[in-house]
């Protein structure tokens, strides 16, 4: 998607990965180094490929990590290397972002560049806090300006007085270090002290909080409410449109912070659930999910593959793994044989229907006691050869009841392996320990005894919300209970779907 030996001078938009542009997501995922600030989204830097340089040039008030200059020369020789370099800028490379400083040196250097446009933050941040930034009857113009361009000087270079002449709407970045000169020199210059004004801090994230009030509120309402760098000010009678709730922060979860802690392959599906939902999410991996070692025994099993009647599943991990496994040793799906399969939940279920394979039994509960209850019911264990795929923990309750409830002849195959996770080299670690959480996520008794285990390493500070421990079902709130945790929230039936829902229901 991009060229070696060129820079790509990148917006990152405000903060909501899904702001980002399809071009620069492709730019992305291929280039070599990722030269960029303190506002750009981790989540979006975890797209590079994973040989990618990672370079912080992030600047902050009064404090440079890197000059100007020091950051063109980096461009220039990295391109040089015959590397291919994305700059990636908080918002629109071309509102208040220096792209015009980069792009000259390029040009001098003789180096190839492309520039990629982003949503910049005054209009996204207008969007997702419901403020409108222009109306026929209320403000016709929208000005950008910025409060805090001249890190070292940390002073005003904008004239705001004339500004206040110009009517329409003023949309102000970096204003927040400044709030209180800005405002008095808008008074002076003739704007009403009952003009609408609206600060946004952190929009487009989960985190977004906003102050509606007039500009002679203004400084006293933000500081009541704590707002802080980054975010935008507003100001002019659109704004006055605004309502305190809108379509982003009216979701059920918006403001409350979850902390997932299964393996970081897993966490996928329920961050976005809960994304959706608007909550903020952490996470804080507390297993990691490793391959067999054992692949004689892989070999042997699937040698005789076809001689089983049924095939069980406790996991969407074993289900995964299997799979892998299976297509390495067959090309065909037919090699499957007869067996007939069964799943712990739909989630492990629906693995085996995306290949077109029929699941004959999934139990109401998600749990292995149930599962392995519904297949003795089933009156077709007696004699037979039944395979039960696995991890390495937690397996011998459902082999002991097919086993002696059942009469079957098990065969275990471990697929994969669940060992804890190291929680320091977590990116999200000292998030979680300066400002907790709603709410920190159990899916297993694995991440709840490796919680407990590491738990010197997990010392909230004083200040930080105590999270709510939240259990996918009974056997993790087992495991919960007996290490002495209290389970305040438990699934009914495990599944994210469910935790979902008894989140909701909790903290709506």
């Amino acid at each position: 998607m991009g060229e070696k030996g060129k820079v790509y001078l990148v917006g990152a938009g405000p903060g909501d990965p899904l702001l980002l542009t399809l071009r620069a997501k492709a730019l992305l995922e291929s280039c070599d180094v990722l030269v960029y600030d303190n506002l750009t989204n981790p989540e979006i830097r975890g797209w590079t490929r994973e040989d990618c340089v990672h370079l912080n040039v992030g600047k902050t008030p009064g404090q440079h990590s890197f000059t100007q200059d020091e950051i063109s020369e980096i461009l220039i020789s990295r391109a040089k290397e015959n590397l291919m370099v994305v700059r990636l800028k908080g918002g629109d490379p071309f509102v208040f972002a220096r792209c015009a400083e980069e792009m000259s040196a390029l040009d001098q250097a003789g180096v190839k560049y492309e520039i990629v446009s982003g949503v910049t933050a005054a209009l996204a941040c207008a969007a997702y806090a419901g403020v409108p930034l222009s109306h026929r009857e209320y403000g016709s113009s929208i000005s950008f300006l910025t409060g805090h361009e001249d890190l070292k000087k940390e002073s005003l270079r904008v004239d705001f007085a004339k500004f206040a002449e110009v009517g329409g709407t003023l949309c102000i970045y970096m204003g927040m270090s400044k709030l209180e000169e800005i405002v008095d020199r808008l008074l002076k210059g003739g704007l009403s002290p009952d003009k609408p004004a609206v600060v946004v801090s952190h929009g487009t994230l989960p985190k977004q909080r906003k102050v509606m009030c007039s500009l002679g509120e203004l400084v006293t309402k933000t500081r009541e409410d704590g707002l802080s760098a980054p975010a935008v000010i507003f100001i002019g009678n659109a704004v006055g449109l605004a309502k305190q709730v809108n379509w982003f922060e009216d979701r059920p979860l918006f403001g409350r912070r979850f902390v997932v802690t299964r393996s970081s392959a897993q966490n996928g599906e329920m961050k976005s659930r809960l994304l959706n939902m608007g909550a903020d999410v952490l996470e804080l991996p507390l297993i990691k999910i490793l391959p067999t070692q054992n692949k004689k025994l892989v070999a042997e099993v699937f040698a005789g593959i076809a001689t089983y009647e049924w095939a069980v599943f406790t996991s969407a991990n074993g289900a995964r793994e299997f799979l892998r496994i299976f297509f390495k040793a067959f090309k065909d799906i037919r090699s499957f044989g007869p067996m007939r399969i069964a799943c712990v939940g739909e989630a492990t279920a629906s693995i085996f229907r995306a290949h077109n394979l029929e699941v004959e039994l999934v139990p109401p509960t998600a749990t292995a006691e149930t599962l392995a209850q519904a297949l003795v019911a089933t009156d077709s264990l007696d004699s037979a050869n039944v395979l039960v795929v696995s991890g390495n923990r937690n397996r011998e309750v459902m082999v002991n009841i097919l086993e002696t409830m059942g009469h079957a002849i098990v065969d275990i195959l471990p697929v994969y392996e669940t060992d804890f996770a190291d929680v320091v080299n977590s990116p999200d670690l000292e998030t979680y320990k300066k400002e907790g959480a709603d709410g920190i996520i159990f899916t297993s008794s694995s991440t709840a005894l490796s919680f407990v285990e590491q738990e010197d390493d997990l010392v909230l500070e004083s200040q930080a919300k105590v999270p709510i421990h939240c259990s996918f079902g009974y056997e993790t709130s087992k495991t919960l209970m007996e290490n002495g945790l209290t389970v305040q929230l438990e699934c009914t039936n495990p599944s994210i779907e469910d935790m979902i829902s008894k989140l909701i229901q909790h903290f709506s």
